[in-house]
């Protein structure tokens, strides 16, 4: 078995299709059918079922997936160890965070572990929702600070440190801005200015359920995802947004009004998500401390809730 036929495999496995993947890899498409016949031979079992719109992975080729994927990125590592050891630091570990904001907890956890392992080389890699999620699987990220609800949990681990409360801004001189608390019946009769959904998919879907329900108001999406173009809109009379960042009210943005929801209080759980067959030897210790500054957080000794069953890490060389 050769590293470069793990590749063709998972190129394969994911795009569902040998085209797509010759075209992924920078290949002709004989090399890649070639190389995974060689390796369903030598493996002796079938990794593919062949159809005529693509390719499905057989129960052989869905429980060599993962481990493919670690070996792969083990393999990239490897040739990190050099500017590790020449920097002084003796492990690697990637944290995903949101590229659009900054999850509460996050700095806390991540100051905390770089405190407790100086010699560990704690690389942060920005993101969008699910594109994070997508590089946890592929074991690019060890773990990734997550909005809930995820789309797909199946293989996730996922403990819970928190909820932020959706407010609504609204332009300083509307007649919203006079309320201390907005009706949401009152919400869906203005301008809402939104993200893509595309962005994150299941993250804002659960925010228009929980502010909106099952309606939504008239709704203009702004392809810049920075909550500030969406505020300087608002303060120019075009519309409301929404926001979970209690730290958004400071920013220098004049004309704009934040509002609570009236009702029952709308709000958004985060969280981190880890897989157990993780590149890095670091995750079990990354997410103890994300376990206990939740605990504090809370102001108590509770663990904080975690899904997808034991969170014990198996020990992988980083």
């Amino acid at each position: 078995m050769r590293l470069r036929q793990l590749e063709y495999f998972v190129a394969v496995a994911e795009e569902h299709h040998f085209g797509r993947a010759a075209e992924r890899l920078r290949v002709a498409q004989p090399g890649v059918s070639q190389q995974i016949k060689i390796l369903e031979r030598s493996l002796g079992a079938k990794l593919f079922i062949r159809g005529s719109d693509g390719v499905q992975l057989t129960e052989a080729g869905g429980a060599l997936l993962d481990h493919a994927r670690l070996v792969l990125e083990l393999a990239d590592r490897t040739s990190e160890i050099p500017r590790l050891v020449t920097n002084g630091k003796a492990g690697l570990l990637k944290v995903g965070t949101a590229a659009i904001h900054v999850h509460p907890l996050a700095n806390r956890i991540i100051a905390d572990f770089r405190e407790r392992f100086p010699l560990v080389d704690l690389q942060l890699r920005p993101g969008i929702g699910a594109s994070q999620v997508y590089l946890l699987r592929r074991r690019a990220l060890d773990a990734t600070f997550v909005n809930a609800p995820l789309e797909d949990e199946e293989g996730l681990r996922y403990l819970r440190l928190g909820a932020l409360e959706i407010r609504a801004a609204v332009p300083e001189d509307h007649r919203l801005a006079a309320l201390d608390r907005i009706p949401r019946a009152e919400l869906l009769k203005e301008r809402y200015i939104t993200v893509p959904r595309g962005v994150d998919p299941a993250f804002i879907d659960r925010a228009h359920e929980e502010v909106f329900g099952h309606e939504l108001p008239d709704t203009e999406e702004v392809a810049d995802v920075t909550l500030e173009t969406r505020l300087h809109m608002v303060a120019d009379g075009e519309g409301f947004t929404l926001t979970i960042r209690p730290e958004e009210m400071d920013l220098p943005i004049a004309g704009v009004a934040f509002r609570r929801i009236a009702g029952r209080t709308p709000k958004l759980e985060y969280g981190l998500a880890w897989v157990d067959s993780a590149a890095s030897s670091f995750v079990a210790s990354f997410v103890e401390i994300a376990e206990r500054v939740a605990a504090e957080a809370r102001g108590d000794e509770t663990p904080a809730r975690r899904r997808g069953g034991s969170a014990g890490q198996k020990r992988q060389a980083s």
